[in-house]
């Protein structure tokens, strides 16, 4: 791991495959089960509950205490990023930043912002909803991530998100189905900030804390991760993505190889999708270069 403090950047090896980078590009979201260690967990309840002191390793330019003492206390507790044990067990866990290095590139910028979503139970759940600014399309230049610092089972009304509702065209709310992201204390929601969520009907009691946050790329797209030799683009999207989906995923790939100018997707029975039964080129390649459809 290489973590820039001054430019606030880290950069380490990339964990996923072609395959993962696929998954993502059609489903929009991964979950990272109970990743954080149960001590962090305890002390980012602790400081979101106002039982454990500030320790900020620094104050920015153009900040007082007061201003972080005022921070700390809104619904964007950004002064978290200020804390070493925060920014070293949840911002740089391991297993969360070789994810966002396969998709974000080398020199992942760090967060920002915070956002907090404390929900005292039972409480009844959200509509459908896009976080504001969302922008569908190919491009990934963020990643957003759900933490949820305390055990999250359905009764504390965890997350749900609907797969591909990041992906253009606009998905319509009423049709939606979401997926729980309901996990262990510690559990990560990776995802595309694009992605169509709420929060689920809570029927238990207590607090259910939840914190939301995104990473940055600051590098142009390339396929940096790890490369399978075998790998298809055409037979992956053949047998992974949903016929109506191919073109979007394709776009979504494409555009994180570095390649999406290269691309002339045209549709129909030019691909992207591949047949082993044509008896004859496509009269619609969508690829520029020399490659035939379907390969990379």
């Amino acid at each position: 791991m290489n973590y820039d403090k001054i430019n606030r950047t880290f950069d380490c090896e990339p964990t996923l495959t072609d395959t993962q980078i696929l998954d993502f590009c059609r489903d929009g979201y991964l979950i990272l089960e109970g990743v954080i260690d149960d001590e962090t967990n305890q002390r980012t309840c602790a400081y979101l509950n106002g039982e454990l002191p500030s320790n900020p390793s620094y104050i920015p330019e153009g900040r007082t205490r007061r201003d972080l003492e005022r921070i700390r206390n809104s619904h964007e507790p950004s002064t978290l990023y200020l804390e070493e044990w925060f920014i070293d067990n949840v911002i740089l866990n391991p297993q969360v930043t070789g994810v966002l290095r396969s998709l974000l590139g080398r020199n992942v910028g760090l967060p920002v912002l915070m956002s907090r979503h404390s929900t005292n139970c039972p409480s009844p759940s959200q509509g459908w909803h896009h976080d504001g600014g969302f922008v569908s399309g190919p491009k990934i230049n963020f990643i957003e991530v759900f933490y949820v610092p305390q055990d999250t089972p359905p009764e504390m009304g965890p997350t749900e998100i609907v797969p591909t509702s990041h992906l253009d065209p606009p998905y319509a709310p009423e049709l939606a189905q979401g997926v729980s992201s309901a996990g262990s204390a510690g559990t990560l929601a990776v995802h595309s900030q694009s992605i169509l969520h709420r929060k689920s009907d809570a029927t238990a009691s207590g607090v259910r804390h939840m914190l939301k946050y995104d990473y940055w790329r600051t590098v142009s797209p390339e396929r940096d991760w790890i490369i399978e030799p075998d790998f298809n683009l055409g037979t992956a999207l053949s047998d992974r993505i949903p016929r109506h989906l191919t073109k979007y995923v394709a776009d979504m790939y494409n555009w994180l190889c570095g390649i999406g100018d290269d691309f002339l997707i045209t549709g129909g029975q030019s691909g992207p999708g591949v047949s082993e039964n044509l008896i004859g080129p496509h009269y619609g390649p969508y690829y520029k270069g020399e490659s035939q459809p379907g390969s990379i």
